[in-house]
Order: structure tokens, then C-alpha cells, then sequence
């Protein structure tokens, strides 16, 4: 067994928010190496978290000591970084949307299928413990029979028009809600109910005029909003079932909601992570919309290694930070326990097979916008 982890990160944003401070909370870790190729950006991160190594150069990673590798840079940079890291020997966490393409996408499982470490896509909410807790009461049967799935992701990270030009104006390079909350939501539809064989999708642009760093106005050709409209296929706990979802990124106030409406009960996730239900036997029998529906929160269960892992995670800058960085602690706990023990595989997280199927639902989603109808999968 590995006793020390090493951990590098290609990219300083969202490593430095949640990734490491997440890995920081785990025992004989050590944060090892990042590369950016902004100075100031790359040395803040490395006095943050004391790491020893800064490249500017993400080429010199391929030849560093590392046992893992997360890239969180811009979507039109995964492909060669990604293949390369793989090729190197070295375990990737690449961040979503997973690629550009659906051929940069199945190339990159192709690298995947044949390195030798673990090639994980950053979908956390999978191994978040409410999330666990949620697949648990769908697959036992206890909310009945899977009616739908509805999804309503409201922020306010985009909501100003002086905010500046950037890759994530840019559908070129990956920008876009779509890709960015779309590919969480589209993940947890499969892992919870299951694959999905056709959409139907509406995207816009809300600011459709962003100023760049010398106040040059660039259009934005990416998404601020969508709505999206998918059904269930036969692979699926919940054959012909919709799942509806609609995000903006420009609201005035921040809200997460995913429900899974279910024959006995529904069951819902908030963007706190907590887990809701309420049965169907609860409510009035009516039209009334006087009274606030009675749900019930559900504490999921954890095994000790986890109880000691969510206090840390308590008293720590993860907390405040909602649903998706919480869930990165977990998944980090157990990207850091498959490689110790150097298993091949770990289960129930995202992988590259899983990021080819999301591409190609997004593909059709966007196919779906420009041609006005329904797309399968």
C-alpha cells in the first residue's frame, strides 16, 4: 500500500476553491506541484497551500513525481493536457464539460482505455452522501416508481454586464451554462435513473456584449441560460420518464434544486447538500397553494472513515462554499483510498466512458436548439 498521495493541479481556479483545500482535509496527503501560467496566480496558490513546485509550463508535470494530476483548465485545453498526463503514467481528474467534441471526448477514452492510472471526470456530486443516500431510495423501491426528474439551478455568478470577455464567453473554447452546470445535471440524471435517449433544448444569451481586458466590446457566443427537456430510455429505471431542468447564470440570488418525483414520495437535494422527502400521503388532497409542503429531512448514513471526514469538512472553508465542494471532499477521499491501494478502477464515480456520453448529450442538445425539435442520443 502507497502511503503518501502526491497531488498536482493544472490550473488555479477552482483547484484553489474547493480541490485543494478538499485533499488538505485527508491524512498523508501531500500537495506537490501546480502549474499556471500566470505568476502571480501560480505563487498565491503555492503560498496558500504550501506547495513546493510551480510551473508555468504545464509540459513539466509530465515529468514530476505525481501519483494524480487534476486538470481544472478551460474545456478547449483538455485534450492534449489530458492524453499527455495519461500517456505519462500519471492518474488524471479532468474538470468538465469534459471536452470540445465528441471526438476529442472518445480519443481521450481511447488514452484512457489504455493508460495506466485512474482517469476520473470531476461529477462529485456523485460520491456527495445525500446524493448516495438518493440512489439508495431509488433503487430499493422505497419512492416508487420514477414519475420525473426536475432540475432548477438559479445564480448570479454572471449577472453583470461589466464582467469581462473570457474563454467562457466563448462556445469555441467550451463556455457556456450548458457544458458547465448542464454536464453535473445530465451526470446526475444517468447515475440516478439512468441513460437518456432523447432531448429537446432551449439556449440563450442574456449579455449578448462583453468588454475584454483593453475594453473591447466581444460578442458572447455562448450560453447565459438553458432550459432542457430529456426522456428516459429503455436503460433506465424510469422508461419514457422526462427529466426537465432550466439554469441561468444570470439571476439575482443563487438556488439549487434537484427533485426525483416518485410514485410513493419525492425526494429532493438543495444546494446546501441537504436531502429532503416528502410522501404522497402527506398532503391535502386539492388545488390549495395557502399551505408549505411538509418535507422531512433525510440524514444520511456514513461509515466512520466519512463521519470523521464530514466534521473536518465542518470546520473547514468547504462548507460555505455548498453542495458541489463538499461533494469534491468526498470524491477526493476516495480518489486518495483507490490509489493507496492501487485499484484499478473506482466505483460508482465518474469516468471517461461516462464524459463520451454526456459529450454526446450535449451534441444533441445543441442540435436540438438549431434545428427547433427533438434529437436522440
Amino acid at each position: 500500500m502507497k502511503k503518501t498521495v502526491r497531488i498536482g493541479f493544472l490550473g488555479s481556479g477552482w483547484a484553489q476553491v474547493a480541490q485543494a483545500p478538499a485533499f488538505s482535509l485527508i491524512e498523508d496527503v501531500e500537495l506537490a506541484a501546480v502549474a499556471s501560467p500566470t505568476e502571480a496566480r501560480r505563487r498565491k496558490f503555492m503560498e496558500r497551500f504550501d506547495i513546493p513546485e510551480g510551473y508555468p509550463d504545464w509540459r513539466d508535470l509530465l515529468a514530476a513525481d505525481l501519483d494524480l494530476v487534476c486538470v481544472t483548465t478551460p474545456p478547449y485545453l483538455h485534450a492534449p493536457m489530458v492524453t499527455g498526463l495519461l500517456e505519462s503514467g500519471k492518474s488524471v481528474l479532468c474538470e468538465k464539460p469534459f471536452a470540445l467534441t465528441v471526438q476529442e471526448a472518445s480519443a481521450m477514452h481511447f488514452t484512457a482505455l489504455r493508460s495506466s492510472g485512474l482517469a476520473l471526470i470531476d461529477h462529485q456530486l456523485r460520491l456527495h452522501p445525500a446524493v448516495r443516500c438518493m440512489k439508495g431510495l431509488i433503487d430499493s423501491g422505497e419512492i416508487g416508481k420514477v414519475y420525473e426528474v426536475r432540475a432548477v439551478v438559479n445564480l448570479a455568478t454572471r449577472n453583470r454586464p461589466e464582467q469581462r470577455y473570457s474563454w467562457w464567453s466563448d462556445a469555441a473554447k467550451g463556455g457556456g451554462a450548458l457544458g458547465a452546470i448542464g454536464s453535473h445535471l445530465i451526470d446526475l440524471n444517468r447515475f440516478l435513473v439512468g441513460e437518456v435517449s432523447e432531448v429537446c433544448c432551449n439556449l440563450s444569451t442574456a449579455i449578448p456584449y462583453r468588454t475584454d481586458e483593453l475594453g473591447k466590446p466581444c460578442q458572447v457566443t455562448s450560453d447565459d441560460s438553458f432550459a432542457l427537456f430529456m426522456k428516459f430510455g429503455p436503460s433506465s429505471v424510469a422508461f419514457g420518464s422526462s427529466s426537465l431542468m432550466h439554469v441561468t447564470t444570470v439571476g439575482s440570488y443563487t438556488w439549487f434544486s434537484f427533485e426525483v418525483v416518485g410514485s410513493r414520495k419525492t425526494i429532493r437535494l438543495d444546494g446546501a447538500g441537504r436531502l429532503w422527502e416528502i410522501a404522497n400521503t402527506v398532503e391535502k388532497v386539492g388545488r390549495s397553494l395557502i399551505d408549505a409542503p411538509r418535507w422531512k429531512q433525510i440524514e444520511p448514513m456514513l461509515p466512520w472513515d466519512e463521519l470523521v471526514l464530514q466534521e473536518r469538512i465542518r470546520l473547514s472553508s468547504l462548507a460555505v462554499h455548498g453542495v458541489f465542494a463538499v461533494g469534491f471532499a468526498f470524491l477526493a477521499h476516495r480518489i486518495v483510498k483507490a490509489l493507496r491501494n492501487k485499484e484499478p478502477k473506482l466505483y460508482d464515480a465518474a469516468g471517461f466512458a461516462d464524459g463520451l456520453v454526456i459529450q454526446k448529450i450535449l451534441k444533441a442538445a445543441a442540435d436540438s436548439h438549431r434545428q427547433r425539435q427533438w434529437v436522440k442520443v
